[in-house]
C-alpha cells in the first residue's frame, strides 16, 4: 500500500515584538546659513539601513532624516532652510527568531519636535515607534489519497488552506519631471520640498505585481526675479512601474506593504536657460507576499480489512485568511487661527497624518480611533513674518467588520491619507477635506490533526476468531457508519448493501454486519 502525500506552502507568524525609542540631539546651525528666529515647518522620515539577528534580539542601525523651514533674523533673507540627519543604534527581543526567518520591520515618526535654543543652535527630538515581527515559510507534508484501496477503506475531509504563493522584497526607482507653471517665477534658490507617495495600489499579474500612485510634490524656493519673493508649488506625479515574481498571476491575494526611501528633488535649466525644471527621484520599497485560498481534500481516517492500519496523526498549527480589505472614510474639518496669528494670504502646503491610537475588538468589528494630525504652512499678512505654520488635532473613528474574527485571530490594520486638500474661507478661515485609507488583513489560527503515515500490524488469530460470522447491529446516539464499520474490519458499503439501506444510518436503525476480514 502507498500513501499519496502533498506538500502546503505556508507561512507562519513566529513571534513579534514592538520597540518605542526616543532619538535626539541639539545640532547648530550650518555657518553659511542666518540665524533662527523661529521654525515654523518640519518633517522627517525615518529608514532602516541594517537589521541583524543574533541571540534572540534583533539588532537595528538607521537614521531620522529631518528638515527644517525657519525665519531668520536677516531682512532680505527672512525665510530658510536646514537639512540633517540623526542616527540610532537599538536592539529588539525575537526570541523565537532564527537565521532564515523573513523579518519585517515597520518604523514610524510618532512624534517629531524641533525647537530653538537658541539662534545658533536647535534641539531635535523625536519619538518613534518601531514594529518587528519574523515569519517563517514551511511545508507541510499531509496524506491525501491511498494507492491501494481493495482492502484499505479511506475517509476524507476538506480543510480550508491559505498557501503562499510568493513572498518577496525589491525596489523600483521612480523619476519624474516637471516644467513649472508659465505664472510662476523660475528658481533662485530652493528652499524647501517634500515628495510623499500617495494612493499606491498593487495588482498582481503574470509573473509580475504592477504597482501605481502618486507622488505628492511640494516646493518652496525664492524667485529668480526682480522682486525676489516667495514661491510654492504644490502638484502630484503619476507613475506606474513593475516587480517581477516568478508565480505570480492574476486572482491570488496580495498583501504590499510600500516604503518611499532617498527621495530627492532638484532644480535644472530649461532649453531657455532658465531654472523652471523639476526633477524628482526617489526608491520606492515594496515588501509582497501573495496567497491563495482553497481547500485542501485530507485523508481523515483509514483502515484495513485484511490487518490493522492505524494513521499516525500529526498536529499542525497554521495561519488562514478571514479577510482583506479596503476602505475609505472621508473628513471635512475647518481651521481657525488662534487669536494673535497673522492672517492667512496664501495656503502653501497642508498636511495631514493619522495617528491611531487605540484598536478593539467587539465581536466581529475592529474599532479603530485616534487624532488627524493637521498642519498648514501658508504666506501671511505680515512682512516680518511672511511666512507661518498652524497646527491642530482632530479626533476620528472607523469601524471595520471582519467575519468570523475571534479572541485568537490576529490582524494587521495599516492606515494612511489617499488624498487632501486645503483652502480658504470667509473669516480668516481654512477648510480641511481628507480621504482616510485602511486596510486590514485579518487571519484565523487553525490547528489541524493531520496523517503523515501509517503503522501496519497483522491480525491475530485470536482476534479474528473472535469477530461473528454476521452480527445484528442496533446503531447508538451520534454514532456513524464509517465507526461501524471500521470497528468490525468490514466496507461502509457492504453494511449498506447487506442491510439493503440507501445512504447514511440513524440512531436505531438495526443492521446486518458480515465479516469480511480474514
Amino acid at each position: 500500500m502507498e500513501i499519496k502525500m502533498q506538500s502546503i506552502h505556508m507561512n507562519r507568524v513566529k513571534c513579534r515584538n514592538a520597540l518605542r525609542l526616543t532619538v535626539d540631539d541639539d545640532v547648530n546651525v550650518p555657518d553659511n546659513k542666518p540665524d533662527v528666529r523661529a521654525v515654523i515647518w518640519k518633517n522627517g522620515t525615518v529608514r532602516v539601513n541594517e537589521k541583524k539577528l543574533s541571540g534572540g534580539r534583533l539588532y537595528l542601525k538607521g537614521t531620522l532624516p529631518y528638515r527644517v523651514l525657519y525665519l531668520s533674523e536677516e531682512e532680505e533673507l527672512p525665510v530658510q532652510s536646514i537639512r540633517g540627519e540623526l542616527a540610532f543604534d537599538e536592539s529588539v527581543e525575537l526570541p523565537e527568531a532564527c537565521t532564515g526567518d523573513n523579518i519585517t520591520v515597520r518604523p514610524e515618526i510618532e512624534e517629531l519636535e524641533i525647537g530653538v535654543i537658541h539662534s545658533r543652535k536647535l534641539s531635535v527630538r523625536a519619538q518613534l515607534g518601531i514594529m518587528v515581527q519574523a515569519e517563517e515559510l514551511h511545508d507541510v507534508r499531509a496524506a491525501v489519497a491511498v494507492q491501494d484501496t481493495t482492502k484499505v477503506h479511506t475517509k476524507t475531509r476538506m480543510m480550508p488552506v491559505t498557501s503562499i504563493v510568493a513572498e518577496q522584497k525589491d525596489i523600483a526607482r521612480l523619476r519624474e519631471e516637471l516644467f513649472l507653471p508659465s505664472g510662476k517665477d523660475s528658481v533662485e534658490e530652493l528652499l524647501y520640498w517634500e515628495l510623499e507617495p500617495r494612493n499606491l495600489e498593487a495588482r498582481a499579474k503574470e509573473d509580475m505585481m504592477e504597482a501605481k500612485g502618486e507622488l505628492s510634490l511640494f516646493a518652496l524656493w525664492r524667485g529668480a526675479g526682480e522682486a525676489g519673493g516667495l514661491e510654492c508649488y504644490e502638484t502630484t506625479l503619476p507613475f506606474k512601474t513593475e516587480f517581477e515574481i516568478s508565480g505570480c498571476r492574476e486572482g491570488l491575494i496580495e498583501d504590499v506593504a510600500f516604503r518611499l526611501t532617498n527621495e530627492n528633488v532638484s532644480v535644472k535649466a530649461d532649453e531657455d536657460g532658465e531654472e523652471r525644471l523639476l526633477e524628482a527621484e526617489a526608491v520606492l520599497e515594496a515588501e509582497m507576499k501573495l496567497y491563495e485560498e482553497g481547500e485542501l481534500e485530507l485523508l481523515s481516517d483509514l483502515f484495513a480489512t485484511d490487518c490493522k492500519l492505524a494513521p499516525v496523526l500529526q498536529e499542525e498549527e497554521y495561519e488562514n485568511i478571514l479577510l482583506k480589505n479596503d476602505s475609505r472614510m472621508r473628513v471635512s474639518e475647518r481651521l481657525s487661527l488662534k487669536e494673535g496669528m497673522p492672517e492667512i494670504l496664501q495656503i502653501c502646503r497642508g498636511s495631514v497624518e493619522i495617528k491611531p491610537d487605540v484598536c478593539v475588538r467587539e465581536g466581529e468589528v475592529l474599532k479603530l480611533s485616534g487624532v488627524l494630525d493637521v498642519n498648514l504652512l501658508y504666506i501671511s499678512e505680515e512682512d516680518e513674518k511672511p511666512m507661518q505654520s498652524y497646527r491642530t488635532e482632530f479626533p476620528f473613528a472607523h469601524r471595520i467588520e471582519v467575519r468570523g474574527l475571534t479572541p485568537e485571530s490576529t490582524y494587521d490594520v495599516r492606515c494612511h491619507v489617499a488624498e487632501s486638500s486645503f483652502g480658504m474661507m470667509r473669516g480668516g478661515e481654512a477648510e480641511m477635506k481628507a480621504e482616510l485609507a485602511f486596510c486590514v488583513l485579518a487571519m484565523e489560527n487553525r490547528k489541524e490533526e493531520i496523517i503523515v503515515d501509517t503503522v501496519r500490524e497483522e491480525f491475530e488469530p485470536e482476534r479474528m476468531e473472535e469477530l461473528p460470522s454476521m452480527v445484528g447491529y442496533t446503531v447508538k446516539p451520534e454514532e456513524k457508519l464509517w465507526d461501524i464499520a471500521k470497528r468490525y474490519y468490514t466496507a461502509p458499503e457492504e453494511i449498506i448493501r447487506v442491510t439493503e439501506r440507501n445512504g447514511e444510518v440513524r440512531e436505531g436503525d438495526i443492521l446486518l454486519i458480515v465479516k469480511t476480514a480474514e
